[in-house]
């Protein structure tokens, strides 16, 4: 396969970001040309991964990625051409949308200011019910369901997804991304937990009706994950580490928000309204949406919280786009059992082994996001050339990278570089294969404001506010503040050809900036030059 025909590709895109229909010209060519084909696959599916909205649990992010995509449009044209500019634009709309999914799993672990709303002491009564469940001496039972429903949105993009978090062995969380096909009629993902609260063992199993989806468990020695194969069923056991613990918050893990905190929290500053109603057996409930609006007001994707008065818990969170609902989560049962029906060390799984359909309606996808990760991990995962800095800027105090799934590239990963600074001028580096692909042509209607001695070429005037906004809050995970009003981004050109993205949270002298980029070093050339 040599590749899509050049005078072909254009027209794949625009139709698949839908701006022009699918001709019967197009189609026949495409039905004659394996390479068209192909790439109108991967393009749909990069396509949906970025358009899917990803239901992070902290909703802002669909309407984040429209307010950003939509600030899109008013990019400087400069000297390009109408045709390249046509072409760079849903390219450029791609890259940018692929920085703002690294928030997706990232910011739910941030909590903003605390607001002052009246129904703060409603909340705190919601808290602590939920806790309660796991305060005693017997085993915790929790059964929810997640009803996918083929919607417009839904047929449009093929899935949507949640993230889901799970433990490992050394008492980190593992972030992972679970894939829901939309079919064209409703089903249902069984999440089912069993917690003792005396030993921290615990239970947590997926499933529809047709497969088991993924179980994590802890015998109070080992730590058991599933994973799906194209053999079945294999149970992976490793023995835990003295950083092990069980979940902190078991409410918050077991809960709606598969491992996550549900953004229903008394400090929650994306509440937008909250009035009662019922359930549809007459259960009275409170109400609470949970969303962002855009920059015009609008609110077009939001979650419904429906908490039961007569003892406030959480009975049902609904996810709509556009007033359709997309998925709904229900808590089904909470009791007290003698004992889990699957056990500990998931032994009854065993037998389930190479129980799978041909086509599983839900997968799993591991480490969606890495925190923390080595400069020889970044070497082992990426495809292309990547960067690290041989010192952090003299202002900051810490400096990491993680990893991250890049949703416009399949097997693809992103690396986001954060380095803190005591002053907030916080310093985030991120590199992937979509801006490789893509911002080359973004950097020419730049400036080039420095040329490093070792071979970096450093491009601003390019959306730089809007740009750096994005990265900033990005990295909330790690920097801990909100982007500043003199933040700064540019674009970076390698030696290797290749468009790192910097964003710097306040404003830095000549000789800060320069001093940065020059301690920019090829993460192959860095590491063997300080392995002993």
């Amino acid at each position: 396969m040599n590749g899509p025909c050049q005078d072909i590709q254009a027209q794949i895109l625009d139709a698949a970001l839908g701006h022009q229909d699918l001709q019967q010209s197009l189609l026949d060519h495409i039905e004659s040309c394996p390479d068209c084909a192909q790439y109108q696959r991967d393009i749909n599916q990069q396509i949906q991964s970025l358009t899917s909205l990803g239901h992070s649990i902290e909703v802002e992010m669909p309407t984040r990625l429209k307010r950003c995509l939509a600030a899109v449009e008013q990019v400087p044209q400069g000297r390009m051409s109408y045709k390249r500019r046509k072409r760079m634009i849903p390219l450029f709309k791609l890259s940018l949308a692929a920085i703002i999914a690294i928030a997706i799993g990232l910011t739910t672990l941030v909590q903003p200011p605390s607001p002052e709303p009246s129904y703060l002491d409603f909340l705190a009564q919601v808290h602590a019910a939920e806790n309660a469940w796991f305060s005693g001496q017997r085993t915790v039972y929790i059964r929810n369901e997640i009803t996918v429903y083929p919607t417009s949105t839904g047929h449009t993009l093929g899935f949507t997804w949640l993230p889901m978090c799970s433990m490992k062995a050394d008492g980190q969380l593992r972030m992972d991304q679970l894939k829901l096909s939309v079919t064209d009629e409703p089903y249902t993902v069984f999440d089912q937990a069993w917690y003792d609260p005396t030993t921290g063992r615990f239970v947590r199993q997926l499933e529809t009706d047709q497969d088991l989806v993924f179980a994590n468990a802890f015998d109070g020695n080992n730590v058991y994950t599933t994973e799906i194969t194209t053999s079945g069923i294999e149970i992976q056991s490793q023995p835990v580490t003295g950083e092990f613990s069980p979940p902190s918050e078991p409410a918050q893990f077991f809960g709606l928000g598969t491992g996550f905190k549900s953004g229903l929290d008394q400090d929650s500053t994306r509440i937008l309204d909250h009035f009662p109603s019922t359930l549809p057996d007459g259960t009275a409930v409170q109400v609470f949406q949970l969303g962002t609006p855009d920059p015009d007001g609008n609110i077009s994707s939001y979650c419904l919280f429906r908490i039961r008065t007569d003892n406030h818990t959480i009975d049902e969170m609904e996810f709509l786009i556009n007033n359709e609902t997309q998925l709904l989560e229900r808590r089904v049962t909470t009791d007290y059992v003698a004992a889990p029906e699957v056990s500990w060390d998931l032994s009854e799984l065993a037998t389930r082994i190479g129980q799978t359909s041909q086509e599983n309606r839900v997968t799993l996808t591991p480490d969606m996001v890495i925190d923390d990760v080595t400069i020889q991990h970044i070497i082992d995962k990426a495809t292309f050339e990547t960067y690290v800095l041989t010192e952090k800027p003299a202002w900051c105090e810490t400096m990491k990278i993680t990893d991250v799934l890049d949703p416009t590239s399949p097997g693809q990963r992103m690396f986001m570089l954060t380095c803190r600074a005591p002053d907030k001028r916080h310093v985030v580096l991120v590199q992937s294969h979509i801006f490789n692909q893509t911002f080359g042509m973004l950097a020419k209607m730049g400036n080039k404001v420095y040329e490093s001695p070792n071979g970096f070429k450093v491009i601003g005037g390019v959306r730089s506010k809007w740009m750096a906004n994005i990265l900033l809050e990005s990295a909330q995970h790690e920097l801990k503040d909100p982007p500043s009003k003199d933040r700064i981004s540019y674009i970076l050109e390698s030696p290797a050809g290749t468009f790192p993205i910097l964003a710097i949270n306040g404003p830095v002298t000549d000789d800060e900036l320069h001093s940065l980029i020059d301690s920019l070093k090829s993460a192959q050339e860095y590491l063997e030059k300080t392995e002993p």
